[in-house]
């Protein structure tokens, strides 16, 4: 195998933290309209601006977990379960993405020096959650129950999602000594 590099995963985890959000809001926001029969135009800009999300999510994502996973190949060599082109391509092949972003998920977290952690399983155990209420949806007896679900269900997915993004990050940056973050209006300078 060819020598990796690490790669610096904090600027691309920030941009995800934040389309995490966006992506979930808009989740929220198209569940819920349903409920209100909101006009066409109305309807139709909210899954627009879903599916961009979504989208952005998604190229996002690719981004930080090929750094991630190149930076856990530095930290702990062979440890990766996934080649680098699979641990981001399982997030989009149907029926894989119901478990195997769960191993990338762990694997990482373990190259990385994390001890395994409930926020992982909390994380797959909502985001399935999340599916099945997709599909309770669908039925017009438990359509609000589902839509409720969803949403709350929603949110705490996010927030997980928001929590391991962050601890694989740091600690990765924290392991390879990668400098500071040069904040804005500060110098590089300042920071040597």
């Amino acid at each position: 195998m060819a020598h990796v590099q690490p790669a610096d995963p904090r600027e691309p985890a920030g941009n995800l933290k934040a389309l995490a959000v966006l992506t979930n809001a808009g989740l929220v926001l198209l569940s819920t309209a349903f409920l209100y029969s909101p006009s066409n135009t109305v309807m139709g800009l909210l899954v627009l601006v879903t599916l961009l999300a979504l989208a952005a999510e998604a190229i996002v994502r690719s981004v930080w977990i090929r750094r991630c996973w190149s930076n856990a190949e530095v930290l702990a060599p062979g440890s990766q379960r996934c080649g680098r082109g699979w641990a981001v391509g399982v997030w989009f092949v149907p029926l894989v993405q119901l478990w195997l972003p769960r191993r990338v998920t762990v694997d990482l977290r373990r190259a990385s020096g994390l001890p395994d952690s409930g926020v992982v399983n909390l994380w797959w155990g909502v985001s399935i959650a999340v599916y099945v209420s997709y599909v309770m949806a669908a039925f017009r007896d438990l359509h609000l129950v589902a839509v409720l679900a969803e949403c709350a269900l929603a949110l705490v997915r996010m927030v997980a999602f928001i929590r391991i993004i962050g601890q694989i990050t740091s600690r990765q940056a924290e392991a390879l000594g990668l400098p500071p973050v040069t904040k804005l209006g500060q110098r590089a300078s300042q920071h040597a």
